[in-house]
């Protein structure tokens, strides 16, 4: 290589690096962490100076330590901890700042990025074996005001854990202010995590930025304030009979008669919607993923969802909604119900992102699941006059009994029903077409009944597997299904029987499958309801995670490119002059 060009790789290689380089940091790696102790001294760094009881950062500091380590401990109570405007960098897991059993601590005015947690109130693997965390008291008093935090996705932990992204990772901890911050997580399912154990938190004027509030129980939180994505977050708790439009994201806690619509969520968070204990509130002319917990007489209507999820939720009403985006369109489970779904279009759950690791893991898709295998059943469901096109399985029951499914139209399933240890449920009306199985019995399903349907152009009308499964009643066979109700079976495309008499039942019962037999088939497809509502059943893309090209990331790409440009011209420049 010859003089000039050797010049200017290493001009280009030094300007590079200016330009990409992180701050000037004091690193601790591994096992060098970070204490402010109870004695009041401070380890690990020199970057942390005490004045009286307030400690300041003088500088940013970096730290790198595993899943489930923390970089700074704080075991010292009553003090305040200012991070004067300084970063707090992660090599992108673990936690920022641990403040476990910590009492009238205040961490404020850092910006804290690439930990999983940026600020955590639970256990971590490495705690100093010298000091007096477990011992002490809940978390008390503590106040996380004007910091700005930045989460991590955090790393697989070999299968055994994985955290999404937690700002501020929040359990027995009571009486806790989180004020005036700044929140954004690589994960929108990430953000802030207010734990069962956690009471009376206060959650003010924080700006959440593609990242939400995790809380299944309220425990007296009080909410004011708060924006997420540029619109009001909220999060209610005991009121009644108010409008909520066009907000953020919505939480509910103990109310009743709210209605909630326009809610339109830029990223896919895990709940743009979510009822608690919430009874008599209208839900409609919203988009992103709806959960109800323990709520009743609700209705959830004309809405463009990703997913909805009911869980231990009963006499509510899903109707005239389009469901696409996600794998599971609708999932029942932990007693929900007495509830009516009907007049809705569940699209497309075989385009879902996940679907890949999905069937990895021998799970799949559905548009419907009814009952789940860890927490339990549903029964006294009716699903009418829905269209279900484009999943894994149409309706998927796991330990669900005495659910009514009329009119639907299920079609280009890969399975339009699969029983699972479920008992007692009735099939009429239903159009099951164009599947690779109509019916699937996984384990044993018994006393279901199927009469009065059109079963059309499926590869295989029926199948049962017996194999042991998972399901508690360990049985593999089942008995007691019927295929007509006495006198009316169902329309079946493969049956070849005739009708000498004309009464529109064929001579022959038609065999489906070892011991089950349609006594009374049909000689012509019935006409299946006309209400079934009209939707553009083209895949719908899933909603958009956040971009990692922001406008940071924007600015050092384009100062990079300018610098090559112009180093390549100075290369083509030199080049000639060398060659002439």
């Amino acid at each position: 290589m010859n003089k000039p060009v050797a010049v200017l790789l290493a001009l280009f290689l030094l300007l590079s690096v200016i330009v990409i380089q992180c701050p000037t940091v004091v690193t601790a790696q591994g096992s060098d962490i970070i204490r402010i102790k109870e004695d009041g001294s401070v380890t690990g760094t020199d970057k942390i100076q005490r004045n009286g009881m307030v400690y300041t950062l003088t500088g940013d500091l970096s730290g790198s330590v595993g899943q489930g380590e923390a970089f700074i401990f704080v075991e010292r109570s009553d003090i305040v901890f200012n991070g004067a405007g300084y970063t707090l960098q992660g090599s992108g897991s673990g936690s920022g700042i641990c403040l476990l059993r910590c009492q009238n601590v205040t961490v404020e005015n850092f910006i804290i990025r690439g930990f999983s947690r940026g600020i955590d109130f639970w256990a971590v693997e490495n705690l100093p074996s010298d000091s007096h965390y477990l011992s002490g008291s809940s978390a008390l008093g503590n106040k996380i005001v004007n910091n700005k935090i930045e989460a991590s996705s955090g790393v697989d932990d070999g299968g055994r854990t994985r955290d999404v992204g937690w700002c501020i990772y929040l359990n027995a901890a009571f009486q806790t202010v989180i004020s005036g911050n700044v929140f954004t997580s690589q994960n929108p399912q990430g953000g802030v995590y207010l734990g069962n154990l956690t009471r009376n938190t206060s959650l003010n004027n924080n700006n959440f930025l593609g990242c939400r509030i995790f809380s299944l129980f309220s425990n007296h939180t009080v909410a004011s304030g708060n924006a997420v994505d540029g619109k009001p977050l909220i999060y209610l708790d005991s009121k009644s009979d108010q409008v909520i439009d066009d907000a953020g994201l919505v939480y509910l806690f103990n109310c009743s008669n709210i209605v909630v619509k326009r809610v339109e969520p830029l990223y896919d968070y895990a709940a743009a919607i979510q009822l608690v204990d919430t009874v008599k509130s209208d839900i409609s002319n919203n988009s992103g993923n709806v959960l109800l917990v323990n709520s009743k007489q609700n209705s959830v209507h004309n809405n463009k969802l990703t997913s909805l999820t009911l869980d231990a939720s009963s006499y509510n009403k899903v109707f005239d909604n389009l469901i696409s985006g996600s794998s599971v369109c609708v999932k029942l489970y932990g007693d929900s119900n007495f509830n009516s779904i009907y007049n809705n279009a569940l699209l497309d759950t075989i385009y879902s992102v996940d679907v890949e690791s999905l069937h990895a893991a021998g799970s799949e898709t559905a548009a419907i699941q009814l009952g789940d295998p860890q927490f339990g059943g549903v029964f006294n469901n009716n699903l009418n006059n829905n269209t279900i096109i484009n999943h894994d399985c149409a309706v998927n029951f796991s330990l669900s009994s005495n659910n009514t499914i009329a009119g639907n139209l299920l079609k280009d399933c890969h399975t339009g029903v699969l029983l699972g240890a479920s008992h007692f449920n009735t099939f009429t009306e239903n159009n099951i077409t164009s599947c690779q199985y109509a019916v699937g019995i996984h384990t044993a399903s018994s006393n279901n009944t199927f009469y009065y349907n059109n079963f059309i152009n499926n590869t295989v009308q029926c199948t049962e597997l017996h194999f042991i499964s998972l399901f508690p009643d360990g049985e593999t066979y089942s008995t007691g299904n019927t295929w007509d109700n006495g006198t009316i079976g169902n329309y079946w495309s493969t049956y070849t029987g005739i009708d000498t008499n004309g009464d529109g039942i064929g001579d022959t019962p038609y065999h489906i499958f070892e011991y089950m037999t349609d006594n009374y088939p049909l000689m012509t497809s019935i006409q299946t309801s006309t209400n079934l509502p009209q939707y553009d059943t083209t895949p719908t893309p899933p909603i958009q995670q956040p971009s990692l090209f922001n406008k940071d990331n924007l600015t050092r790409i384009l100062i990079i490119g300018v610098i090559i440009g112009v180093i390549s011209g100075l290369l083509i420049y030199f080049r000639r002059l060398i060659f002439r």
